[in-house]
């Protein structure tokens, strides 16, 4: 789902910025924000069955991922 959403915000930014595409595009951030939210917590969740040492190594990978995907 997230993916698609993402190539639809794609699409919005590709297109003439009116008001109703500024709005479109907001909309989209918030519900990412709070995909974003949920996936935390679920990822809390996990850390209490693997431990929370594992889950922070984890995170860290995705970190510098993430760093890369920033260059």
């Amino acid at each position: 789902m997230n993916t698609d959403i993402l190539k639809l915000y794609k699409q919005l930014d590709d297109m003439e910025q009116t008001k109703e595409v500024n709005m479109l595009k907001n909309q989209i951030k918030e519900t990412l924000y709070q995909n974003l939210r949920m996936h935390f917590l679920e990822l809390t969740s996990i850390g209490r069955v693997i431990g929370y040492d594992e889950l922070q190594n984890e995170l860290k990978k995705a970190i510098d991922l993430i760093e890369l995907q920033k260059k």
